[in-house]
């Protein structure tokens, strides 16, 4: 019988930005073609070994999610200079490189998929190195920037999702023939659930008679998030509102305490780590969030528009532009803009508005399309 193929998928699991679609066009190759590859998504630094750069690595991530203004006076020095992404490989990552050279002459793979912008550099200067006769690919996670990071010369083709982010990848001096557009991949598995809706809304005990807000704090809860929903609490607003606290369980307690200590007829669900964000966003009419890529199109595949917080990196802030350009989503940083738009949602119907606009847009995940081309060039 003859061996499986075997792709490799590596990732940097900094929030789930950028694994989420690895996961996404992996099950979609898999339902395609069943069985017929083996494949692993893999958090490469941390797997490799490189134990000091993915530390680093994901310090940087909770830093930037932190200190958005820190996060992007750091991107405009990057794009202003603008050096190769391998540059940054060999003078700050040299470990993970090594290490890199290790983890893939073991794993043998016959095709790489990177979706982390310094897992692909890493990625196609370890194949390089071993003069493994395979292709590296990478999908570049922020739909609308193809930012100088991503900008990897050695890989074979960059996938993006608008011309937008082709053309800023095209500047860097990568071949145009080699930079493809898809539409944003998000895992089929996203549009399934094994509740009824009826049985979601027992199981969070939400109150029938009022809209239901989701608002996430992003897979490491670092956000300013969970200040609007306290103020959403205090106000006593006539809301159902799930808070998913992510990985920051401090903000949880708080939420929990908050909710027990003063009366409000605010509906407020606080959870931790949610693993059926398909389940929650069926049942709600509209999201809080930061402008994290995935966040932002599981809500509109969803028909959620979305109230935009904050953003933590530039390449973020497209994501907001998208959303506001369609009407199908708000940017509020301020509390005074934030209530505005929470007082028109309650009150004046403009929600049912940016639901039909969302409709409209006809969005589609591109993870079979991006699955179909992966396995075209095998």
């Amino acid at each position: 019988m003859k061996e499986k193929k075997r792709i490799l998928f590596t990732v940097l699991e900094a929030g789930a930005g950028h694994k989420m679609p690895a996961l996404a066009i992996r099950d979609a190759i898999e339902s395609l073609y069943p069985g017929r590859f083996n494949m692993d998504v893999v958090d490469f630094f941390k797997e490799s070994g490189a134990l000091t750069d993915d530390f680093l690595m994901k310090r940087v991530w909770d830093f930037a999610l932190a200190h958005p203004i820190a996060a992007r006076m750091v991107y405009a020095l990057i794009e202003f200079f603008h050096f190769s992404p391998r540059f940054y490989i060999k003078i700050l990552l040299v470990e993970a490189w090594k290490k890199g050279i290790c983890y893939i002459k073991e794993y043998n793979p016959d095709m790489i998929i990177s979706t982390q912008f310094y897992c692909l550099p890493a990625s196609s200067m370890s194949r390089d190195f071993l003069k493994l006769p395979i292709k590296v690919i990478g999908y570049v996670t922020d739909p609308f920037c193809g930012y100088s990071l991503w900008a990897d010369r050695g890989a074979d083709y960059i996938l993006v999702s608008s011309e937008k982010a082709r053309q800023m990848i095209i500047r860097r001096k990568v071949s145009p023939e080699r930079v493809k557009i898809f539409p944003f991949p998000v895992n089929q598995k996203f549009f399934s659930r094994a509740r009824t809706g009826e049985q979601i809304i027992r199981r969070y005990s939400l109150n029938p008679d009022y809209k239901t807000v989701l608002a996430t704090a992003g897979g490491q809860g670092i956000s300013n998030i969970g200040i609007f929903v306290k103020k959403i609490y205090k106000k006593g607003l006539p809301l159902n509102v799930i808070a998913v606290c992510g990985k920051n369980e401090k903000l949880r307690l708080e939420l929990e305490a908050l909710k027990s200590g003063t009366s409000s007829i605010t509906n407020l669900i606080p959870i931790g780590y949610a693993d059926n964000m398909n389940e929650l966003l069926s049942v709600s009419d509209l999201n809080i969030a930061k402008a994290g890529a995935s966040t932002t199109f599981e809500a509109l595949f969803m028909d959620n528009p979305i109230i935009f917080t904050h953003y933590a990196a530039p390449p973020e802030k497209p994501n907001i532009d998208y959303c506001i350009e369609n009407k199908v989503g708000w940017y509020t940083p301020g509390e005074k803009s934030f209530f505005k738009v929470l007082n028109m949602i309650l009150n004046k119907g403009i929600l049912e508005e940016y639901k039909n606009n969302l409709k409209k847009l006809k969005l589609h995940s591109g993870s079979e399309e991006i699955a179909k081309f992966i396995v075209s060039q095998l």
